[in-house]
């Protein structure tokens, strides 16, 4: 009997030491299912709705902060709206390539969605141009492009004992406040066909 309890607690040591070696063996260095790696920067998505073939090189994810790029290539007779979240973005006019339009957001820490629609006989999607003339390098980052219903603003500096004038298509154009007290800023709507802007510079010193 006493050999039999002597057997029974060799095959338990056994059973035991069985079980703790399995433990053992466990990988307890895996990360749980779903817990992000806190070295890697988040991203987000830019969803493009279906629309990415309008667009050229562009990812489908980007960091906050980053900056995106969209490029959509020319459509004859017809001017392209692209909209982030609702918000209409305003081409790029520092763009120097020429084969395409070109859209630039900040990413924000969160998911967005872009939108792309082409209009061609819908005027409010068009887009009509901007001419200058007189006295056309007072102003500064001019705007050559704009939507029907868009307000345009023109920026330009203050000259001592100049008085300025500004003319949209011959109809006179209001000084606005701005952001720069050290500037001169004026307003109008842009209508839904070309306009010339005129810009008239008045010496008040020599007005006597």
């Amino acid at each position: 009997m006493q050999h039999n309890r002597k057997s029974t607690s060799i095959m338990f040591f056994c059973l035991l030491l069985v079980c703790v070696m399995l433990i053992g063996c466990k990988d307890t260095s895996a990360e749980p299912a779903g817990e992000p790696d806190p070295t890697e920067t988040p991203t987000y998505r830019v969803d493009l709705g279906g629309r990415k073939g309008a667009f050229v090189d562009v990812k489908d994810r980007y960091a906050a902060g980053e900056k995106v790029v969209l490029k959509t290539h020319m459509v004859m007779d017809a001017s392209p709206t692209v909209t982030v979240d609702g918000e209409r973005l305003s081409p790029d006019l520092d763009n120097e390539d020429y084969r395409y339009i070109v859209y630039t957001f900040i990413m924000p820490d969160h998911d967005v969605k872009v939108s792309y629609s082409l209009g061609g006989s819908d005027m409010e999607r068009l887009s009509f141009r901007i001419a200058y003339e007189g006295d056309a390098t007072r102003v500064l980052d001019p705007v050559y492009t704009a939507y029907p219903g868009e307000t345009v603003t023109l920026r330009m500096g203050l000259i001592f004992d100049v008085s300025t004038d500004v003319f949209a298509d011959g109809e006179s154009v209001p000084q606005v406040d701005g952001p720069d007290s050290d500037y001169l800023y004026f307003a109008f709507t842009m209508p839904d066909h070309d306009v010339v802007v005129t810009i008239e510079s008045h010496n008040m010193s020599s007005a006597d």
